[in-house]
């Protein structure tokens, strides 16, 4: 992934609704509030930030991301498990 990439969305959904505050039992009601309270816009974006990020599999960048963003440290398998979750329950449309 190239590191100059803007996920812009992805960083917002980190610091607003899953940061270092919120468990991971929480995660999916995390994402329905996302769903209640953006608009479609910004949830299909989520949605294309996320599917880039799988599609270039760059995990050592995700990671620093992620890090930097939701406080949290995360290995390859955790990662794509917390993608993969928001992706299934993500609303967009």
């Amino acid at each position: 992934m190239n590191k100059e990439l803007n996920f812009g969305t992805f960083k917002y959904f980190l610091e607003c609704y899953f940061n270092v505050s919120a468990n991971y039992d929480e995660l999916e009601k995390i994402i329905s509030d996302f769903n209640s309270f953006e608009n479609i816009k910004y949830r299909k974006k989520l949605l294309a930030e996320l599917e880039l990020i799988l599609q270039l599999q760059d995990w050592n960048i995700v990671q620093e991301f992620v890090k930097e963003y939701g406080m949290r440290k995360m290995n390859e398998e955790k990662l794509k498990w917390l993608i993969n979750v928001i992706l299934d329950n993500l609303n967009y449309n």
